[in-house]
C-alpha cells in the first residue's frame, strides 16, 4: 500500500472536495499546499492555526496561466516539492439546449479541462519518480453512458470528457517517468456545485 505522501496540493481547495481533501491529508499526516483563487477563507485560516506549518494557503487561479506560473516559482523558492496533485477544481453551469453561451462553454472548460492540463505541466518539475496526479472528473465525462443527456449540464458533461482524454494522454506520456495520472469520479457529492440532493457527504467521497 502507498504510504501517505509528504505533499499534497489540491486546487480549488477552499470549498466542497477540495476542502475535504485537505482535511483529509492534514489528518494522514502530510504537509498540503491549499490553493484556491481566495485562500484565505475562514476554514482555511483555521486549518492554518490548527496544524501550523503544515497548511499553506497558497493562490491559484487555473484559469491564468500567469496565475498558474507563480505557483511553480512559489514551489521552486520553496525548494518545494509535490509528492501528490490533485486536480480539483471545477466549475458546473446549468444551461440548457436554446440557451447555451458561447462564454459559458469556454469558461468551463478552462477551468475544468484546460486549468488542470496546463496545471500540470507546470508542475511537473517539481514531481519526483512514484509521484501521483489525480484528476477529478465525473461519470457526466462518460461517452458511454450519456448521463442525464436531457438536462442542462452539457458544457460540465463536455469538459469532464476532454479531462478524461487528458488524463488518458498524460497517463501514457508520464509513464517512462514513473508518474501515475489516474481519473477519480467521487459520485454526486453535496457541495455548491451538487447541491444539496446529492447522496453522498464530502466526508463519504473523500
Amino acid at each position: 500500500m502507498r504510504t501517505p505522501p509528504q505533499t499534497v496540493l489540491v486546487t480549488g481547495a477552499s470549498r466542497g472536495l477540495g476542502l475535504g481533501f485537505v482535511a483529509h491529508y492534514l489528518r494522514q499526516g502530510a504537509v498540503v499546499l491549499a490553493a484556491a483563487r481566495d485562500p484565505h477563507v475562514p476554514t482555511l485560516d483555521q486549518m492554518s492555526q490548527r496544524f501550523p506549518g503544515r497548511v499553506i494557503p497558497t493562490e491559484l487561479d487555473v484559469t491564468s496561466e500567469r496565475s498558474i506560473r507563480d505557483l511553480g516559482h512559489f514551489l521552486a523558492e520553496r525548494e518545494t516539492m509535490v509528492d501528490l496533485l490533485i486536480n480539483n477544481a471545477g466549475i458546473s453551469v446549468d444551461e440548457e439546449l436554446g440557451q447555451w453561451t458561447a462564454h459559458t462553454f469556454a469558461e468551463t472548460f478552462h477551468v475544468n479541462a484546460i486549468g488542470p492540463a496546463v496545471v500540470t505541466q507546470v508542475l511537473l518539475p517539481y514531481m519526483r519518480a512514484d509521484s501521483l496526479i489525480v484528476m477529478i472528473t465525473s461519470g457526466m465525462g462518460s461517452l458511454e453512458l450519456a448521463i442525464n443527456a436531457e438536462g442542462g449540464l452539457d458544457a460540465y458533461a463536455m469538459s469532464r470528457a476532454a479531462l478524461n482524454m487528458l488524463t488518458r494522454r498524460l497517463a501514457v506520456k508520464l509513464a517512462p517517468r514513473q508518474i501515475s495520472v489516474i481519473g477519480v469520479n467521487p459520485g454526486w457529492v453535496r457541495t455548491d456545485m451538487g447541491g444539496a440532493q446529492a447522496p453522498l457527504s464530502v466526508e463519504q467521497a473523500i
